[in-house]
């Protein structure tokens, strides 16, 4: 490891009361996370009608407004349409 990215990381470490070790396993375990989700809604979304997952976004967007936020069983209704 590069020596500055090692001061780095050990600064980061620091900040957050985690050891280096600690710290570099977790953002690996972070990263591998995050390339497993990539991979799953790639997989998941791979059939589906880019066009119309568009709209379906565009139309639960304009049922937004500020204030309190929607409940579990709302986001599920306004998502099936």
């Amino acid at each position: 490891m590069r020596d500055d990215l090692k001061r780095r990381a050990q600064e980061l470490a620091k900040e957050q009361g985690v050891s280096l070790n600690a710290f570099i396993t977790a953002t690996l375990a972070a990263a591998v996370a995050q390339q497993e989700t990539l991979t799953f809604f790639r997989e998941r979304l791979r059939d589906v009608d880019q066009q119309a997952l568009y709209e379906r976004v565009l139309n639960f967007m304009r049922k937004t407004r500020p204030g309190k936020e929607p409940s579990v069983d709302e986001i599920e209704r306004a998502v099936r349409g």
